[in-house]
């Protein structure tokens, strides 16, 4: 009996197929195959930098004094600094250390803003002493303005010398920022002779921005003196040097004419601003709320209806909405025709609304 092979046995059958020895080009290198992996890559990435990491503590602790600063919670503040300095001492800090500029800075401007400017210079000496923070021009700026609303105005002239011949701790620079506060806190003070010393020993430095922030600050000031008018004369002073009055010298100017009780001057500067806004095509010098709202309490004060009226309508055709502040400012109440004059201005109000 014959046996017979099985067909996969068959010498004739056909021998599996072998893959094709690997292309040598294609194998990795020693070089590549010693590379680290590409998650080992990334790592090496986000390796941590050799620059200090920034400290959260302080910069919540800045943030919560400048919360205590506007509700004048300055013993709350003064105690919270304490606590975050003994922090820092447990933790192997000097006994200076733990706080920065920034958040002494804070601190001091606490002290202005709440009125104890002898505080505010006993920690400026710690600030500046060995093992202090340090002071920078901020420091300086925050301790003028609070020596001039103290009316310590020698000493704030002493610090202003002292930087202007560069012996000053911390080597602060004279700039414009840096005396407007000053100068400021004296315009508020109605100390006019004071303020325009000022002006005259540190021009240079005060002009070099060529801004008309300080004009507009002297204007205040004359406001706030017994003559508002001197403010025509720093408007003048704009013009000689070349600058632009921008829309808060024009309110200055007609608050000053309001105060003075001269309207018609009033008026002839708003119709100044809305011109020279529309020959230059600068919407921002358009009249705003607070225009019409100064205008309208000296209209107000002189019982002139129609042109409290006229001011009405020109201010829906803006618009600008007439608020409680604009209401208040129009006292035409207290003689006879006093309901009919309120009846005459809500109707033209409710004209205006028409299209």
């Amino acid at each position: 009996m014959m046996l017979l092979r099985p067909r996969f046995l068959s010498p004739s059958s056909p021998s599996p197929r072998r893959s094709p020895p690997p292309d040598s080009s294609r194998l990795p290198s020693s070089s590549s195959s010693s590379a680290p992996p590409p998650r080992a890559r990334r790592r090496r990435r986000r390796a941590p930098s050799s620059s200090p990491p920034p400290q959260p503590d302080l910069r919540r602790l800045t943030s919560r004094i400048v919360d205590l600063t506007r509700r004048r919670q300055l013993p709350q503040i003064m105690d919270e600094v304490g606590a975050a300095r003994r922090r820092a001492v447990d933790r192997g800090a000097g006994a200076g250390a733990g706080l920065n500029t920034i958040v002494m800075n804070a601190v001091l401007e606490a002290c202005v803003r709440c009125g104890d400017v002898g505080l505010a210079l006993s920690l400026f000496d710690e600030m500046r002493g060995p093992g202090g923070c340090g002071v920078d021009g901020v420091s300086y700026g925050i301790l003028l303005k609070g020596l001039g609303i103290a009316r310590r105005i020698d000493d704030a002239f002493e610090i202003l010398e002292s930087i202007e011949k560069d012996t000053s701790i911390g080597s602060p620079r004279l700039s414009p920022h840096l005396i407007c506060g000053f100068l400021n806190a004296l315009i508020e003070a109605g100390d006019m002779r004071r303020a325009n010393a000022l002006v005259a020993r540190f021009r240079q430095v005060l002009y070099e921005g060529h801004s008309v922030l300080l004009y507009n600050l002297l204007m205040k000031g004359y406001i706030k003196s017994n003559f508002p008018l001197g403010a025509l004369t720093v408007k003048d002073e704009i013009l000689r040097q070349g600058l632009k009055p921008d829309r808060l010298t024009y309110n200055t100017i007609i608050s000053a004419c309001v105060k003075s009780a001269e309207i018609d001057m009033a008026i002839r500067f708003l119709e100044d601003m809305k011109e020279e806004a529309k020959r230059d095509n600068n919407p921002e010098l358009l009249p705003d709320a607070v225009t019409y709202t100064t205008l309208l309490k000296g209209l107000g004060n002189s019982q002139d209806l129609y042109s409290v009226l006229k001011i009405v309508v020109e201010m829906k055709s803006a618009p600008i909405s007439i608020d409680r502040t604009a209401y208040t400012a129009m006292p035409i109440r207290g003689h006879v025709g006093a309901g009919k004059q309120q009846a005459n201005l809500s109707f033209a109000s409710g004209i205006a609304h028409e299209p």
